[in-house]
């Protein structure tokens, strides 16, 4: 039987995806497709990673100027972290920007995605959305965006489409209640697995 397409808009959080801004989200016949502004994977590790090394090195300089009682490493403090906040918006302005500027002149929705809703792992909703280390990137963001997430952020892990390997999706949606519409989609095919496994537990049971 043909399932039906169900199809959200959301705002991609700028996680391991590499999606970012307005988005697409269709699920359709077993498969979930993503489609909006996205970037490269260069690009988007070297701008996770330079801004990962740029607030942390604000820690030695901040020790400098208590140990040294210098205001000059107070100073490169304070520059280290305009310099973090200065990439961090830049890239999330321009970058992703760009990518849809590109997408807007070949007349597209952007870059699509596809993969199996059987692949998808980890769905969770509000909190949880920078795993595997984004928040080194921007800890100071985290809990401010956890609040604005609670309810309304889908995150979840599935194919990168690219690099073979799995990337981290988050989905902010217009609705509490898109969201758990999305989460309930997106977990539908585990819910059918432990459904069968308790089945099949029974029946052995009765044998």
């Amino acid at each position: 039987m043909d399932e039906l397409a169900e199809t959200f808009e959301a705002y991609s959080y700028r996680t391991s995806s590499r999606f970012g801004s307005r988005v697409k989200v269709s699920i359709d016949d077993g498969n979930v497709t993503v489609t909006g502004p996205r970037v490269g994977v260069l690009i988007h590790r070297g701008w996770i990673r330079a801004q990962v090394v740029l607030f942390w090195s604000t820690v030695p300089a901040l020790l400098a100027a208590a140990i040294l009682w210098d205001w000059r490493f107070l100073a490169l403090a304070l520059g280290l972290q305009f310099a973090h906040w200065a990439l961090g918006t830049f890239g999330a302005v321009s970058f992703w920007e760009l990518a849809n500027v590109n997408a807007f002149t070949e007349g597209t929705g952007g870059a699509t995605v596809q993969f199996p809703v059987s692949a998808v792992s980890d769905v969770k909703i509000g909190r949880g959305w920078a795993r595997h280390g984004l928040w080194l990137a921007i800890p100071l963001y985290v809990p401010g965006l956890n609040q604005m997430a609670k309810g309304f952020c889908v995150s979840f892990e599935a194919a990168d489409g690219e690099t073979g390997r799995d990337a981290v999706y988050a989905l902010h949606m217009r609705t509490e209640e898109e969201g758990k519409a999305l989460a309930a989609l997106l977990r539908e095919p585990l819910v059918h697995d432990h459904g069968n496994a308790g089945a099949q537990s029974q029946l052995n049971g009765a044998t």
